[in-house]
């Protein structure tokens, strides 16, 4: 009898962790995806344009077209990919492993392209329109490689780390240790 009292114990008090891990990922991955750094980046852009097309891009000798353009930028933690392993429990310690931070959304809207110079009158291609379109193209490009230097991933893992042990020590954790997927690659 005594036995099975135990058994029965500590397969309800397993359960309960199980049932607890699970409430705690549902409400962990109820956050989608949680945005925690934000930069407005601006580039200005210049270039020649003649006869053929693009002579020289972001030239800044003797251009006939300068745009000031902007670029934002949102990184985060897509947290619908945290899985049941990813979380574990023990007494009033929790580990939980994150995905890696990623741009959620990167928008270069023409909207906020601010004309600085252009001389269209002196561009005799009959192509300028789709020439003016490529240069922002290699611009939004250029951009898009720079953007690594910035230290947004650094800035956004600290963030999603402070927002999550600040959630986490509602349920009473007293020990809450927060990994990243690529810090288990280094």
């Amino acid at each position: 009898m005594r036995l099975i009292c135990i058994v029965m114990f500590v397969y309800f008090v397993s359960c309960s962790q199980v049932n607890e891990r699970k409430f705690l990922v549902t409400k962990i991955r109820s956050a989608a995806k949680l945005a925690t750094s934000e930069a407005v980046l601006t580039k200005v852009v210049s270039g020649k344009i003649d006869d053929k097309g693009i002579k020289s891009w972001f030239s800044y000798t003797n251009p006939n077209v300068i745009f000031k353009t902007e670029a934002r930028v949102k990184y985060g933690v897509d947290l619908k990919k945290v899985k049941n392993e990813d979380v574990r429990l023990d007494g009033d310690s929790i580990f939980l492993l994150l995905p890696n931070v990623e741009i959620l959304n990167f928008s270069y809207a023409h909207e906020n392209f601010e004309e600085l110079f252009s001389d269209f009158n002196s561009i005799k291609n009959p192509n300028k329109i789709d020439i003016i379109d490529d240069f922002f193209r290699q611009a939004e490009l250029d951009i898009r490689k720079k953007i690594k230097l910035m230290g947004l991933e650094k800035e956004s893992e600290e963030k999603t780390r402070l927002f999550l042990e600040k959630f986490l020590s509602q349920y009473e954790f007293e020990n809450i240790v927060i990994r990243f997927q690529n810090e288990l690659e280094k």
